[in-house]
């Protein structure tokens, strides 16, 4: 995940507007909780963000409903532009570049015609020289032999996940597409092209294709990166901070804090925190405050000052009493502004990233120095040195000099 290239710049600027900044200077006090909008597969929630699909969209229903070839077209122009390959949002543009063939009208679109649509879309951004298409071909579906003039572009298509079959090895090709499908399909080639142009610049610092490099928790995100916070951790293009913490993820990033300071990690006690996950896959609040708790004993104790907690929903007797109280001497305060922990609640990754970056400044764990490594000399090196020769041997003149004298 890095920089975008030149294609890429003026969709960003666009996109960067319809991505709603998170947090401020009143988050390092109190951290709001999140509703059930973490749950959701980050192809819908982050479709939201680039305008696929709206808010009032993700009930089942509309989910459900079928796409017409006019709607499908509409949003696969949005993307485009995003992506810097289209000067405006307008679906004609598609039909002028050849991507929409025929008329897109109020007809339901199938699932091979969309699958055609993206094809020649990558075939037209694969021109621009934007992606790179496989040099493999494509696989067949048992219900819909791919032409060869799409082969390369089905290929990457399918080597990025974009356009996923059925477990029975078909393509469901007559089928109608729903609105749930195309939000997936496009999302998908959305952050499949982004982070493939962000890949063509070498790499400096982590960077996400929903995430503008001036948004507030890029630097929460640096400084976790340089303590081993996802040095354990394969992360998507995407940073999706609305979307929860699950406990492997969690404990990975424990892992990886206490693995680059060199510190061994007790993976019992680790074990112990979530141990009430009651079969859930995503970290609760509550785990959260004992998995901080942990990192201040571990890195410090000594400079630990209790603080007075008033949560309307806690008592002395839960086990994250302490750790609140902890938390509460390093200036943390979890939860909600009418005085509720919420400890059953799900944690997103804003939520746990911030904290567990003030966790991490308040411990004084430092960011490792960087060994310099061997390179062989260059002609700026040897030219540094001859000058460096030269003034020690005057400097050594004037000695000798002084002395006759």
């Amino acid at each position: 995940m890095k920089l975008a290239n030149n294609y890429f710049l003026t969709g960003a600027m666009l996109a960067i507007l319809l991505i709603a900044l998170f947090g401020g200077n009143g988050l390092l006090n109190m951290v709001l909780a999140s509703g059930e909008h973490g749950r959701m597969p980050r192809e819908l929630r982050l479709g939201c963000e680039i305008g696929l699909i709206s808010p009032q969209q993700l009930s089942k229903a509309s989910l459900n409903r079928k796409i017409t070839s006019a709607d499908f077209a509409e949003n696969l122009a949005q993307v485009m532009m995003l992506l810097g390959a289209l000067e405006s949002a307008d679906a004609r543009e598609l039909t002028r570049a050849g991507i929409v063939t025929g008329r897109a009208g109020s007809g339901n679109i199938s699932r091979s015609t969309a699958l055609e649509t993206l094809a020649r879309a990558s075939i037209m951004l694969a021109g621009k020289d934007v992606i790179s298409l496989t040099d493999g071909e494509a696989v067949n579906y048992r219900d819909y032999r791919i032409a060869d003039k799409y082969s390369r572009s089905i290929a990457w298509l399918q080597s990025k996940y974009i356009v996923r079959g059925y477990p029975d090895g078909t393509l469901g090709k007559n089928r109608s597409l729903s609105k749930r499908e195309a939000t997936f399909f496009l999302y998908r080639f959305y952050e499949a092209v982004s982070s493939e142009m962000m890949g063509k610049r070498p790499a400096d610092k982590l960077s996400f294709i929903d995430v503008p490099l001036s948004h507030p928790i890029m630097e929460t995100i640096e400084n976790l990166t340089q303590r081993g916070a996802f040095d354990k951790l394969i992360l998507r293009p995407s940073f999706d901070g609305d979307s929860f913490v699950t406990v492997s993820d969690l404990t990975e990033m424990l892992n990886g804090i206490f693995g680059r300071a060199g510190k061994e990690i007790d993976q019992i006690q680790i074990k112990t925190i979530f141990t009430d996950n009651q079969g859930d896959s995503f970290s609760r609040r509550r785990h959260l405050a004992l998995a901080l708790e942990y990192v201040l004993d571990s890195f410090a104790r000594e400079r630990l000052v209790a603080q007075k907690i008033n949560y309307r929903d806690i008592s002395i007797e839960q086990p994250e009493f302490e750790a609140l109280i902890k938390l509460a001497g390093c200036g943390l305060t979890l939860g909600y502004n009418d005085g509720r922990f919420a400890g059953n609640e799900s944690v997103t990754w804003y939520e746990a990233a911030k904290l567990l970056n003030e966790v991490l400044k308040f411990a004084s764990i430092a960011a490792p120095v960087e060994e310099k490594k061997d390179r062989l000399a260059v002609k700026s090196d040897i030219e540094a040195f001859k000058a460096l020769i030269r003034a020690k041997k005057e400097k050594i003149h004037q000695i000798l000099s002084a002395n006759k004298r």
